[in-house]
């Protein structure tokens, strides 16, 4: 049961750090617009525009915050932070699961955490679709040059984690309550 725990709570650590990393960085979606380099990510977007004067390469990057109040990226922000929260709430009921507090005797925290940690990989499920949908059928024919970049790739990392996570919390929970159920021998 507790190498279950122990499994489940590794999962959701690492889950949750690649929904944070995920959520915050700036590669989601790479791209060439106008012969330079851009990429975005839910935050804001970068161009990378090389200019070579006198043969000396010069790289100059200007970012530019996405004000944009457009439904998907909006969507696609909220699950993202939503499903870090609810993955992290069940990291706090994984850890407390550990302790056997007698207060909490109906309350069983690794279901709790199980539950969580679902409810985390539906939230970013939701994003993660949100944001492919918009991108394959509107970005995607809009740039000739794209491809996913790695802040995405880690969303489905992280996606996978966490219902790992669910999955051995689960399990943690079952063989508790097959334990109880049958009882001290």
């Amino acid at each position: 049961m507790y190498s279950f725990m122990g499994g489940g709570l590794f999962c959701a650590i690492v889950g949750n750090i690649l929904l944070v990393v995920s959520t915050a960085t700036d590669y989601w979606m790479q791209y060439r617009l106008s012969g330079s380099f851009a990429h975005q990510g839910l935050w804001r977007y970068c161009i990378n525009a090389i200019k070579i004067e006198m043969h000396i390469r010069h790289l100059d990057i200007k970012e530019y915050f996405l004000l944009s109040s457009s439904a998907y990226w909006n969507a696609t922000r909220a699950f993202m932070i939503l499903s870090a929260m609810s993955c992290f709430a069940g990291i706090i009921a994984g850890i407390l699961s550990f302790a056997h507090f007698s207060a909490f005797e109906r309350f069983n925290r690794s279901f709790a955490a199980g539950i969580m940690f679902f409810v985390s990989t539906l939230f970013v499920l939701l994003a993660m679709a949100i944001y492919t949908g918009v991108t394959v059928n509107f970005l995607g024919k809009r740039f000739g040059d794209w491809r996913f970049s790695w802040s995405y790739i880690l969303g489905w990392v992280a996606l996978l984690m966490n219902f790992f996570a669910g999955i051995f919390y689960m399990c943690a929970y079952r063989m508790q309550e097959c334990r109880r159920v049958a009882g001290p021998r």
